[in-house]
């Protein structure tokens, strides 16, 4: 993992989301093949590759509650609507790549409280799998 650089930017709206920069290897960016399986009219089965996508997973932490609010409705918004993100590639220079995604799955940050006196309120454990829309080649 390339250390101190971006790896992941959510766009909902022009609203650009800079996610900090995960730890522990808790960020992946692969090429899948996107395919379908079909049945011809013989009945026999085929799958139909139409391309490779970037599949992207991301994990965190803890957020404090405002970062906390706007990864959620990001995330909310981009399982009924793609999204555009700017996304750090394995073999990347540091230059990020803009594609559209849809928001696979993600799981609402825990709650906990941080240290400090008085203590704040964190949200941690938080991961995010994303799909991008269209094959990349």
């Amino acid at each position: 993992m390339l250390m101190g650089l971006t790896q992941l930017i959510l766009d909902v709206d022009g609203d650009n989301l800079i996610l900090p920069e995960s730890s522990k290897d808790g960020y992946s960016a692969q090429l899948t093949p996107l395919s379908e399986d079909v049945e011809m009219v013989t009945g026999r089965q085929v799958r139909e590759l139409r391309g490779n996508v970037w599949v992207l997973g991301y994990e965190y932490g803890y957020f404090k509650t405002e970062m906390k609010n706007r990864v959620i409705a990001a995330c909310e918004k981009g399982k009924r609507t793609p999204i555009t993100c700017a996304f750090l590639t394995p073999d990347s220079d540091g230059t990020l790549i803009r594609s559209r995604f849809w928001v696979t799955k993600f799981n609402y940050p825990k709650f906990a409280w941080g240290k400090g006196n008085p203590p704040v309120p964190l949200w941690g454990e938080f991961s995010l799998t994303l799909r991008e829309v269209e094959p990349s080649d």
